[in-house]
């Protein structure tokens, strides 16, 4: 599979993943509310019981399908980011359908996703992608370093009150959901190279379990505040995970082309730029029926 049609399944994944999460965040608001904590098993037969949540539960699913297939045929480095598109094609939705209008620094946000899309799809068009080993250092390496932010991001937002709680469980959501993508891509080498005993028993523990999570505190999130305040920081947050992991663990290094190096660096800035733009016009759309949303300057 070449490096564009991976990308072509990443971004169709993303559509999946942004129709699932409104009908997910629809669901969420009716539903008892979640606590970080034990004895939550009546909160989460409320929400298997709700048609509308299982239903964008499968949505997402099938856009998670997706999602591996590409992943299976292009490093996590460069499929992760793609799915922030996502806020991309929220902004086009609003101007096409709501007739929304976006702003010159919105605008900016786009074109530097797709600019950014672009380039990681160039900087790739002729390497031939076959990761054949995983640096458990770094592997455990990274996923210490990122656990070990959840509790420093959460004691932070005790101490600073103007940091909220969607935002923290976004960024939570985003080390967890990265971690998953990490630990799927390490599933599809170990079997790759005949470890297929840890890669069953090891990685696929490992992303249902960072998947579950992740999700799980999302559904939180979107229960605090509004949705894409949480899906906007979330997506920041995980590709900067695969991006470092990717590089830290897969091999995932940048290409030995000079040129070709630049334009990967160029398009994860690109698209990590463009995400946090986007980011701002996601939690002014997302506002809920009849509540006033604040300009900001």
């Amino acid at each position: 599979m070449s490096i564009w049609s991976a990308i072509g399944l990443a971004l169709i994944a993303t559509c999946c993943y942004q129709v699932g999460t409104v009908m997910q965040k629809v669901a969420a608001d009716r539903m008892p509310r979640i606590r970080l904590r034990g004895g939550q098993g009546s909160t989460v037969r409320a929400f298997l019981g709700s048609p509308l949540w299982v239903g964008g539960l499968a949505v997402s699913a099938g856009g998670w399908v997706l999602f591996l297939k590409a992943l299976a045929n292009a490093p996590v480095s460069i499929v992760q980011p793609v799915l922030g598109f996502g806020l991309c094609l929220l902004a086009l939705f609003s101007v096409v359908v709501l007739r929304e209008r976006l702003r010159p620094l919105e605008w900016l946000g786009v074109g530097l996703m797709v600019a950014g899309i672009v380039l990681l799809g160039v900087s790739g068009a002729r390497e031939h992608f076959a990761a054949d080993a995983i640096s458990r250092a770094g592997l455990v390496a990274a996923s210490l370093a990122m656990l070990a932010s959840l509790p420093v991001a959460f004691q932070i937002a005790r101490v600073k009150p103007t940091i909220s709680q969607p935002v923290v469980l976004g960024f939570a959501s985003g080390v967890l959901i990265g971690l998953g993508a990490l630990y799927a891509k390490a599933l599809f080498v170990s079997l790759s190279v005949g470890a297929a005993v840890v890669g069953w028993t090891v990685f696929l523990p490992l992303v249902l379990l960072t998947n579950i999570g992740g999700m799980w505190v999302t559904q939180a999130g979107f229960q605090q505040g509004r949705a894409l305040i949480v899906i906007a920081m979330s997506a920041v947050t995980n590709k900067i995970v695969t991006i470092v992991g990717g590089m830290a663990a897969l091999g995932e290094l940048l290409p030995d082309d000079a040129a070709f190096a630049v334009a990967r660096l160029a398009g994860f800035a690109a698209v990590l730029i463009g995400t946090a733009i986007l980011a701002r016009f996601g939690a002014v759309s997302a506002a809920p029926p009849g509540e006033v949303v604040a300009e900001t300057s």
